[in-house]
Formats: C-alpha cells, sequence, structure tokens
C-alpha cells in the first residue's frame, strides 16, 4: 500500500480573494453607474475563478476506480463562528471573512460529479473530533491539540503529526468503516439503526477504535475541513 499526502494550499486563492474584495469595496464606495456595471463583471470573474479553482482540485482528486472520504462539513460556519462586529478582532474579521468565502460545498459537488464519471465513489463521513482523535491509540482530546494550533500531539502516547494530516488519516479510516458496513449490509450509511445520543455514543465508540498502520494504510483520497488533503 502507498502511504502519500497532498496539501492543496488556498493560500493563492485566498490571496486573489482579497484582491477581488478590496476592488468591491472601492467600486461600491464610488457608487456611479459605471462602477456598478464593472462591479457585475468583477463578481462574475470572481465567480469563474473559484468554480475553475474547485474544477481543478476535483479533477486531481476523483481518480478512477477510488473511493473517496469527504469531511461532512454541514453546519461548520456556525459550529466555528468568530465573535462579529464590534467585539471582534481584525483576526477574527478576518476568519470570517475567509470563511464565508470558503465554498467547500461546490467542491464536494464536483467531485462527486466526477467521482461518477471515472467510476468512483465519493461519500461524506461525521466530522467529530477528526483533528482531536489520535490513528495510534485512539485517545481523543482537546488537549491533544495545544493552543489549537496545526501541531497534533497525543497527551497519551506522544504521537505526533500535522493536525490536517491527522484529520485526513482519520477521514480515511471512518471511509473504510462505511464501506465495511456497505458491503456486511448492502446498504450505504454513515449511521447504525438507533437514534439521537445513542447513535452518536455508538458512532464515536466504533471510531475510537481506529487506528492508522503503514502496514494496512488505506488506498483513499479524503479531504478534511480547512486544507484539501489527498492520501492513497
Amino acid at each position: 500500500m502507498q502511504n502519500k499526502a497532498k496539501f492543496y494550499s488556498g493560500k493563492a486563492a485566498r490571496h486573489k480573494a482579497d484582491r477581488y474584495h478590496k476592488a468591491r469595496k472601492t467600486l461600491q464606495r464610488k457608487g456611479t453607474r459605471s462602477a456598478k456595471r464593472r462591479l457585475i463583471a468583477l463578481s462574475g470573474r470572481e465567480r469563474r475563478f473559484i468554480a475553475d479553482t474547485n474544477h481543478q482540485i476535483a479533477k486531481q482528486i476523483a481518480k478512477p476506480n477510488s473511493l473517496i472520504g469527504l469531511e461532512d462539513l454541514t453546519g461548520i460556519r456556525d459550529r466555528t463562528k468568530s465573535k462579529s462586529g464590534k467585539r471582534a478582532s481584525k483576526k477574527q474579521r478576518k476568519a470570517n471573512q475567509n470563511k464565508a468565502k470558503w465554498s467547500f460545498a461546490e467542491l464536494h459537488g464536483y467531485i462527486d460529479y466526477k467521482a461518477n464519471l471515472v467510476g468512483s465513489l465519493a461519500t461524506k463521513v461525521r466530522a467529530h473530533y477528526t483533528s482531536q482523535s489520535c490513528v495510534r491509540c485512539g485517545h481523543t482530546s482537546k488537549a491533544n491539540r495545544p493552543n489549537k494550533g496545526l501541531l497534533f500531539r497525543c497527551e497519551c502516547c506522544g504521537f505526533e503529526l500535522h493536525a490536517d494530516l491527522l484529520g485526513s488519516r482519520n477521514i480515511a479510516l471512518r471511509t473504510l468503516l462505511v464501506r465495511q458496513d456497505w458491503m456486511s449490509t448492502g446498504i450505504l450509511s454513515l449511521s447504525p439503526n438507533v437514534s439521537g445520543n445513542e447513535a452518536k455514543a455508538e458512532i464515536l465508540s466504533r471510531f475510537s477504535e481506529l487506528r492508522w498502520s503503514l502496514d494496512t494504510s488505506p488506498h483513499c483520497i479524503c479531504e478534511p475541513s480547512g486544507e484539501q488533503i489527498s492520501g492513497g
């Protein structure tokens, strides 16, 4: 099995998005007819740029005959909402601005579409604790992310890894768990046949039993929150 990972950085896209944002603010302040026409044209260019970027990433991820795991990011903006308005710092306002521009739903749609074209399958898996759960010993804790940075350090076994890469490995393992259930039951489902807190408890219990090994690394392409990563 191969054990590779690729990070898709969003810095270039964010930089260009910031330029569009500044240009929009300038045109909005002018308020003239010509400025409004330019604003419409600018919005179209920005939209095409974002769509093209997502198309390119999706094309690289959607390889033939692959199982692709995508982190279910439903409600992510509400769950990670920073302070806004006068209470917010410049850094928090910037974070809110970046999240507002984050077109993850479109990217997921493109990956799913392109996967179907090449005989692959894209499926979403639950996002709970993907960047806090150790893939070596299964220990899950907020303390595994010192200062909420990009370094993951398990407080139990000492395992260290880039938090986004750790997240992608957890997504890969959970994707294989979905496939295992699918093959045994014939039903492609992210949830067991229980409800409410029981469902969450059972799911998290199964997740805690998953382990990543170099000898059994899955050939799976996954995308964690924040940066896009693929591992095969």
